[in-house]
């Protein structure tokens, strides 16, 4: 369901999804499949608690309240939205991304399949030559079935790279079902409860089909996968 959805508040959003290389400087472990020759390839194999709890590492290295309450350590962490924040805009320090936030940030003023132009609709599996996604995506066609350094395609507008491809990113709404409620929302954040985390952005496995900003995807919370990653953002007053 399209609908419209304003956000009141001003934010930052990581340029590129997390390397191999931050995680593992900022955490001490690197759980990623590819991690023993590109450490400039996003940080995959993590879970959401993980993501989670890299964000408040984040925070604390830049004197922020922490994001959310976490409990364990490693890929054994757990994490839950701290429950002094009655939504995830309201928390000063680093946390992943709303939906909302995410797709404003991927789109970059856009309102195109992509933030290239449409998708051709001969080439949406994984056809090569792919005018509109080659220089902007790692997908079926030009990834070779493995992901790819960050920052080596063309950025949005805004100067974020890898919105769609590369790694499909964790953000902090609970997913139920496949579809927005009808209507416009204000700083719309998903139920406050669920099974499912959910994801944007596609991957360097997905077809052309599937690289839309508009496209939704969900997982559980512990999932892992060698193309499932993430980037950090932060309201701003």
């Amino acid at each position: 369901t399209q609908h419209s959805v304003t956000l009141t508040h001003r934010f930052l959003i990581q340029s590129t999804e997390v390397t191999q290389s931050q995680f593992s400087t900022r955490m001490c472990y690197i759980p990623s499949y590819y991690h023993s020759w590109c450490a400039d390839c996003p940080a995959e194999m993590i879970d959401w608690h993980e993501a989670a709890a890299y964000c408040n590492a984040l925070s604390a290295a830049a004197g922020r309240p922490s994001c959310y309450a976490c409990r364990g350590s490693g890929t054994g962490v757990t994490c839950d939205l701290d429950s002094a924040y009655a939504t995830p805009y309201g928390c000063p320090g680093y946390r992943l991304p709303t939906e909302a936030e995410w797709e404003y940030a991927a789109r970059a003023g856009t309102t195109t399949a992509t933030y290239n132009v449409d998708l051709d609709d001969a080439h949406l599996v994984c056809e090569q030559p792919n005018t509109v996604l080659d220089s902007i995506e790692w997908f079926c066609g030009n990834s070779e079935y493995a992901s790819h350094a960050v920052a080596t395609l063309t950025a949005n507008a805004w100067g974020l790279f890898d919105m769609l491809g590369n790694v499909v990113e964790w953000c902090q709404d609970f997913m139920e079902g496949t579809d927005f409620p009808a209507g416009a929302a204000t700083d719309q954040w998903g139920p406050s409860a669920g099974r499912f985390r959910a994801l944007r952005g596609g991957t360097w496995a997905h077809r052309a089909a599937q690289a839309r900003a508009a496209a939704r995807g969900g997982a559980g919370p512990t999932a892992l996968g060698t193309d499932l990653g993430f980037r950090p953002a932060r309201s701003l007053p």
